[in-house]
C-alpha cells in the first residue's frame, strides 16, 4: 500500500511546473490532493484529471494564497470535502523581476512578499490547530538554494524573491523543533535552478520516479518532488527544521541568476 494512503495533501501552486510534479507524486504515493491555483483553472483541472486517471482522488480549488480571508475560505471548503488536511506544501511563489531597489514599485514588492511570506503564515495558521489535535502533520515549504548568498543587484537576481525564499527557510528552521512534539514536521526544500519540461514529460517522470533524467543535466521538478514526498512519510518523522538542498553536480557562477525554487504563482 502506498505510504500516504489515507492522507490529504494541499499543494499551493499546483497547476504547472514544480507544483504539478509535487501534486502528482503525492497522489502516486496514495494521498488525496487539493490542487490549488490562482488563475489557471484549466491547467489545475488537468492535474486533477491526471490524478484521477492514476486512480487517485483530487479536487481543484482557486485561492489567492496571499489573502488571509481567502485562505480561511479554502480551509473551510476543503474540510467539508476531505476533513483534516494532513500535508501542506507551499510551492506558490511571487514574480521574478530583477530590479535595483529604488526602481521596485511598492505594489510589486508587496505582491511578491505576500506570496512568498504571507501565504506561509496564513497556511500555517489554518493548518496547525487540526494537525496538533490529531498528533500528525507535514509541512514542506519550497525555498531556494543559497538564496542568502544571491547578489542583490540586477541583472543577476531580484531582491524581493530571494528574500521571501530565505524567510521560508527561517520559518522551517524555527518551527521545526517546536512542532515536532505534536507529531508535526516542518521543513524546506531548496532547489537550485530547474529546467522545467512540458506537462507530458513531468507526468511521465512521476511514474518513472525521475530516473529517466541524466543526472549531469542537474535536477528537474521530479527530483524535488521525490524529496518532498519522502518528507511527508512516516520514515521522515524525525526530520524537522531542515532546509534540504537539491542542487546540480556543479555550480558555475553564470547559473546563479537562474537559481530558485521553481515556484508557481498558480
Amino acid at each position: 500500500m502506498p505510504e500516504l494512503t489515507g492522507r490529504t495533501a494541499l499543494v499551493l501552486g499546483a497547476s504547472r511546473g514544480l507544483g504539478r510534479a509535487i501534486a502528482l507524486t503525492l497522489a502516486r504515493e496514495g494521498a488525496a490532493v487539493v490542487v490549488t491555483y490562482r488563475s489557471r483553472v484549466a491547467a489545475a483541472q488537468g492535474v486533477v484529471k491526471r490524478i484521477e486517471a492514476m486512480g487517485g482522488a483530487a479536487i481543484a480549488c482557486a485561492v489567492d494564497a496571499g489573502d488571509a480571508a481567502d485562505v480561511e475560505r479554502l480551509w473551510r471548503s476543503v474540510g467539508d470535502r476531505f476533513g483534516t488536511i494532513d500535508i501542506v506544501v507551499v510551492s506558490v511563489g511571487g514574480d521574478w523581476k530583477p530590479q535595483e531597489i529604488v526602481a521596485i514599485e511598492p505594489d510589486h514588492w508587496q505582491r511578491v512578499l505576500r506570496l512568498e511570506q504571507d501565504a506561509v503564515f496564513y497556511c500555517l495558521r489554518a493548518a496547525l490547530p487540526s494537525m496538533r489535535a490529531q498528533g500528525w502533520g507535514r509541512v514542506v515549504l519550497i525555498g531556494g538554494h543559497a538564496v542568502e548568498l544571491w547578489p542583490m543587484e540586477p541583472p543577476v537576481a531580484p531582491l524581493d524573491y530571494p528574500l521571501g525564499k530565505a524567510a521560508r527557510h527561517w520559518i522551517a528552521r524555527n518551527l521545526g523543533e517546536r512542532e515536532l512534539r505534536h507529531g508535526i514536521t516542518v521543513n524546506a526544500v531548496a532547489p537550485s535552478w530547474l529546467d522545467v519540461p512540458d506537462d507530458a514529460t513531468i507526468d511521465a517522470r512521476v511514474i518513472g520516479k525521475g530516473l529517466d533524467q541524466d543526472r549531469r543535466e542537474g535536477p528537474g521538478p521530479q527530483d524535488v518532488a521525490e524529496v518532498v514526498a519522502f518528507l511527508c512519510t512516516e520514515r521522515a518523522r524525525f526530520v524537522s527544521g531542515s532546509v534540504i538542498d537539491v542542487t546540480p553536480p556543479h555550480f558555475p557562477d553564470e547559473t546563479l541568476g537562474r537559481l530558485g525554487g521553481g515556484a508557481d504563482a498558480g
